[in-house]
């Protein structure tokens, strides 16, 4: 039982700290997006692919912890359900632990909307101005080239 907690607890923290840079990846690819840093995008894009990746193996790899009468607790309920002859110091460090990953999480769910809040408004700003520019095209024409000036005309030009 023991090293089941010990095992689940590790896990525990690796996610906050997957979550932790999920959410800091995204705060940060708002700012690429904003100067529009095409490869500020694409760096923080990538990376957040493979956090999330990383974050689906932490998923695969997790170690249930089963409950004194012999059963698998639920994974979304195994933040209540300790069993009771958990040491007062693991019960205190999975509380902790439990509750900074359900704010990360709420953070990054947070950060996700307002990047694709942001991402709706670029695309429409891009349409606005592809659209401005594609009924622009036949209005404007390019300008003539002047004639050039004979060197004699432009010494009499140049003393009037």
């Amino acid at each position: 039982m023991d090293q089941e907690l010990t095992t689940s607890l590790q896990l525990l923290e690796r996610r906050l700290a997957l979550m932790r840079d999920l959410a800091n990846s995204l705060e940060q690819v708002q700012t690429a997006v904003v100067r529009s840093d095409l490869g500020g995008i694409n760096g923080h894009t990538a990376r957040q692919g493979e956090l999330c990746e990383a974050l689906r193996q932490l998923e695969s790899e997790g170690v249930p912890i089963r409950n004194p009468i012999g059963g698998v607790l639920a994974k979304q309920n195994i933040w209540a359900q300790l069993p009771d002859d958990v040491s007062p110091q693991i019960r205190e460090r999975w509380q902790t632990l439990a509750q900074e990953l359900t704010q990360v999480e709420q953070r990054v769910g947070q950060l996700n909307r307002v990047y694709g809040a942001l991402l709706r408004r670029a695309q429409r700003t891009l349409s606005i101005f592809m659209r401005v520019l594609a009924s622009s095209a036949n209005t404007y024409t390019s300008p003539q080239c002047a004639p050039a000036i004979a060197p004699s005309r432009l010494q009499e030009l140049s003393h009037v």
